[in-house]
């Protein structure tokens, strides 16, 4: 939980500072996930000591409180902080890493993190927004980052300092200054350093990451904010452009590329690079999908040398966290690769349309997956590594149906947020595996006289029933008549009538197709110990499936767990468990863009495990 408007600057920071190691930098990510760059000094922290005590007593409370919380299978988040904390600081449990702090600390577009490995916790620091702090890493380079530091953490002031580089280059050979902040005018020079911990294992780090994507108004772009390019490469200049994103859907239009956008000045440009017939350059976008642009740029453009022997591995040397690069060039004569940097600008945004070079759509389905739960996030969590195989296949296509809205009897946008996470965790996998584009296919469809919503990312294929949480337990236990919350007049008579719906789903869906398979929650073993509407929708899905003679003797069935094993031992292996960690970050991401709730901690200590009892196996082609 973050508390908007407070700095760190009013700390009562009452430690000396200690001497610090030197500054490391390191890379986290195992292609193809994205990797992100950043830097830390250990033994240090972004935080009084004080303060840091009363907020993880604060943190301890929320980890009994959350695990008698998903004992009960209560709906709702549990507040993480019961007093307003000193320092605007989010903390989120279970993270396994510095690397995974910085991935954390990055993806929700913060850039300071202090990191404790002991107790598996990572505080994200949200100081005020600016562009004159540098931060440095431990080749030397500084960075202009998009927030603050503090005068808490300034740990030395020189006068007299002639310019900017006179500035890094002290703050460069003290070895553990963190960061900087020149004043020109005044010829001052702050150096930054994160406070000594008396944890010893305790990181203070910071990371950048700045370019971001962006799917708005049928216009798909890319953006790296503080941005601009040398006035060499505007071909066409348009004043009085009221945003960036109507500046991006220009760029569309007139089939441009690149693009530029000054906040301040309303202007948008579009760019276009030296033509060359033998260097491509690789803009920025998925790990395994570049945007092309054919040409490069000159010796004004920012550049540095890389080593590979092919455009694609060129490719994945580019790594904006590190080195703010925006692009890779690589020449197909001299085999060279080199990645460019923007030139900075506070006011500017560069961008990059991308266009449409992955289908959206299936050719060929040799298999149909469903997964059918009651809530948004069950396949994500409880039946992640089987989904992970079948996205990465792209001839099975995977459907996914929700019974309920995940509503928590909440009427603030909490369930229409759910659905916006679950499809960001789809658009994750999709993304890591490189097969279809990840913009989303909106559709209502009509089954058995209700209007359902159909949301289709690649080879992932969503349905929404949206019947509230309470209503969908009346409907499966009680087989009462109920209505979805999107469509008060379309009831739903009874169990009977879901049946109906998820038999015209799997129909539609897997029409011609030989094999089938149905996963679903497991409803015999220890129903008490899951949640009453896991057990109802595995229950009805369990009994359409054995008693429809379309599907009982060719549709394979795989009961899985859900809070019966949710604190057993970790069983899913790499790549599926750093995949199923990828993804919670970015359904909690995406809740958080359109709800403003922090769901990472919800259930992140569950993650990992994938459990199944005895799975039925049918040997008979289906024939729909």
């Amino acid at each position: 939980m973050a508390y908007r408007g407070v700095r760190a600057g009013f700390l009562n920071v009452t430690d000396p500072i200690g001497p610090l190691p030197s500054v490391q930098s390191a890379v986290v990510g195992s292609h193809p996930l994205p990797s992100i760059a950043f830097s830390y000094i250990r033994g240090a922290q972004w935080i009084d000591q004080d303060v840091l005590v009363s907020v993880i007593s604060q943190v301890e409370s929320f980890e009994v409180a959350q695990k008698a919380n998903n004992f009960s299978h209560a709906s709702g988040p549990t507040p993480m902080f019961s007093i307003e904390s000193a320092l605007d600081v989010n903390v989120y449990i279970n993270v396994t890493s510095q690397g995974e702090c910085a991935t954390i600390t990055a993806a929700y577009a913060n850039n300071f993190f202090t990191y404790w490995p002991s107790r598996l916790y990572c505080l994200v620091h949200i100081n005020s927004l600016a562009s004159t702090l540098q931060m440095v890493t431990a080749s030397g380079q500084a960075i202009v980052y998009p927030q603050a530091s503090d005068d808490a953490f300034v740990f030395n002031s020189v006068s007299n300092v002639a310019t900017n580089a006179d500035c890094v280059q002290a703050c460069r050979v003290k070895g553990n200054c963190a960061g900087i902040e020149y004043a020109s005018a005044a010829k001052t020079c702050k150096q930054y350093q994160p406070r000594g911990s008396t944890f010893p294992d305790v990181v203070a780090g910071w990371v950048y990451d700045p370019v971001s994507n962006v799917d708005s108004g049928g216009v798909q772009y890319s953006q790296m904010t503080m941005s601009a390019l040398p006035a060499a490469y505007v071909k066409e200049s348009i004043p009085g452009v009221a945003s960036l994103q109507a500046c991006a859907s220009s760029a569309k239009t007139k089939a441009n590329t690149l693009f530029g956008y000054n906040a301040n000045t309303k202007v948008c440009v579009m760019y276009a690079p030296i033509a060359s017939a033998t260097k491509q350059l690789s803009l920025v976008n998925t790990p395994l999908v570049p945007v092309l642009l054919s040409g490069t740029f000159g010796s004004d453009v920012v550049s540095g040398a890389m080593t590979a022997s092919t455009a694609s591995d060129c490719y994945k040397l580019c790594v904006p966290s590190q080195n703010l690069c925006f692009a890779s060039v690589f020449d197909s004569a001299t085999k060279t690769c080199t990645y460019v940097q923007p030139s900075f600008d506070a006011a500017s945004t560069l961008g990059w349309i991308i266009p449409k070079t992955l289908p959206d759509t299936m050719t060929t389905v040799n298999q149909v997956d469903f997964y059918v739960t009651a809530h948004q996030d069950d396949h994500e969590l409880f039946m992640s590594a089987p989904i992970y195989y079948s996205i990465k296949n792209p001839s099975t296509k995977s459907v996914f149906v929700y019974m309920s809205a995940g509503d928590a009897s909440r009427t603030d946008g909490w369930w229409q947020a759910r659905e916006t996470g679950t499809l960001a965790a789809t658009k994750s996998w999709v993304n890591s595996f490189g097969m279809y584009t990840p913009v989303a296919r909106v559709e209502t469809v009509l089954m058995n006289g209700h209007h359902i919503q159909k949301i289709s990312i690649g080879n992932a294929i969503h349905y929404f029933l949206r019947l509230s949480e309470s209503d969908l337990e009346s409907v499966l236990n009680n087989n009462l008549q109920r209505s979805p919350l999107d469509r008060p007049t379309e009831a739903y008579a009874g169990a009977g009538a879901v049946k109906a719906v998820v038999k015209s789903i799997i129909l539609a869906e897997a029409k011609a197709v030989a094999k089938v398979t149905a996963s679903y929650s497991n409803y015999l073993i220890n129903p008490s110990d899951d949640h009453v509407l896991h057990v109802a929708s595995g229950r009805v899905t369990a009994e359409l499936l054995n008693s429809d003679a379309l599907f009982k003797s060719c549709v394979s069935q795989t009961p899985y767990f859900g809070y019966q094993f949710w604190l057993d031992a970790v069983n899913m292996k790499d790549p599926e468990k750093l995949s199923q960690r990828a993804l919670w970050l970015s359904l909690s991401v995406g809740i958080y863009n359109q709800h403003g709730s922090y769901t990472w901690s919800d259930h992140s200590p569950e993650l990992g495990r994938t459990y199944s009892s005895t799975p039925v196996i049918k040997t008979a082609a289906c024939a729909f």
